[in-house]
């Protein structure tokens, strides 16, 4: 398959010094707006309304050549994406704020978590429940760590006497040199009894150089649903080549969705331009 996008940012001066800060991908397919988001920032505060774009249960604190999570390089090869329980891909709005010195924290709130946009597309509507996330990413002052701890749950549509599914994630990463190792887990608690679920990522970059990166990552997901538990190894080369970036991902995966037996492999190369 392929995949090609183009990511616009925008920054412009408000009154009493205030920034609106615009972040919106389009997809080749069909044209579409993949990714909105408008950001009001001053200071250390920041106020978000935003659509598929990035939260703090959506961070990721485990190192990669490119991309540390290999759900988001291959789809269809792990299912550990590592973001279960965020509302980053429907409608939300949220706020941060800024630690100096220690890190930040943030919450969002999505009135309906079954809401989507489409082109041209204005109208209201209702039918899924909501769904909220808050969390801290930060170094604590320590040069090279990285720490994630970050909580979402979603309510039901319906009050139907069931609980609602809450998803708990925390990591962190170490850069020492030209070095990094890191790792997270994203534990689930579904609303359905037997349903729960486990994603975990560990990863170590070797930077041999300001231009090349080599990574190996691996993801494990272990389901209520099955006996088996799904791996997937990924193998990473990044090259900098000054206003572009190219990048080759190899992944093979045993037990795929918990399922003996199901194995598999593929790759991924990737170009991207900056302008």
């Amino acid at each position: 398959g392929q995949e090609t996008k183009f990511e616009f940012v925008h920054t412009k001066d408000l009154v009493g010094g205030w920034k609106s800060t615009l972040d919106m991908e389009v997809m080749e397919v069909a044209g579409t707006v993949a990714d909105t988001e408008i950001t009001i920032a001053k200071g250390d505060t920041k106020f978000y309304i935003s659509k598929d774009g990035g939260s703090i249960m959506d961070q990721n604190v485990v190192p990669g050549a490119y991309n540390a999570r290999p759900g988001d390089n291959i789809t269809g090869l792990s299912s550990a994406a590592m973001d279960d329980g965020t509302i980053h891909g429907v409608q939300n709005f949220g706020v941060q704020q800024s630690i100096d010195g220690i890190g930040k924290v943030e919450l969002r709130y999505a009135p309906d978590t079954t809401a989507s946009n489409t082109a041209g597309d204005k109208q209201v509507g209702s039918g899924g429940g909501s769904g909220m996330e808050y969390g801290f990413i930060g170094n604590f002052g320590v040069d090279g760590l990285n720490v994630h701890v970050a909580k979402a749950s979603t309510k039901n549509a319906v009050d139907n006497g069931t609980d609602e599914t809450d998803n708990t994630s925390y990591g962190v990463g170490y850069n020492f040199g030209q070095f990094a190792v890191g790792y997270s887990k994203n534990s689930e608690d579904a609303a359905t009894a037997g349903q729960d679920h486990e994603q975990e990522l560990f990863g170590i970059t070797f930077a041999p150089s300001d231009s090349l990166t080599l990574g190996v990552n691996l993801s494990k997901y272990d389901t209520d649903t099955t006996a088996t538990e799904e791996e997937t190894v990924q193998v990473e080369i990044a090259y900098n080549l000054g206003g572009a970036t190219l990048a080759f991902a190899h992944q093979t995966v045993e037990d795929f969705g918990g399922v003996a037996g199901t194995d598999g492999e593929g790759f991924m190369i990737t170009y991207k331009q900056s302008f």
